[in-house]
């Protein structure tokens, strides 16, 4: 199936119109807002420790390198 610019632009649309809607109707839900400022925060420590995990895992294979390049 080939995709062409215009359809990806109304899917993206379409998408956003329905968060948009999903984050309406989740003002109504009594102790979402706390909910979701929790999941973010649980999101944002969970991207720094992939990072940091990235950063050993490339500090681990440049010592290996380093060592049989000797």
């Amino acid at each position: 199936m080939k995709f062409d610019n215009q359809l990806m632009q109304n899917a993206l649309i379409r998408i956003n119109e329905l968060q948009q809607e999903v984050i309406e109707k989740s003002k109504s839900i009594s102790g979402a807002e706390d909910f979701v400022k929790q999941k973010l925060a649980l999101y944002e420590e969970d991207e720094k420790i992939r990072a940091m995990a990235k950063n050993i895992n490339i500090q681990e294979k440049r010592i290996t390198d380093n060592f049989f390049n000797k």
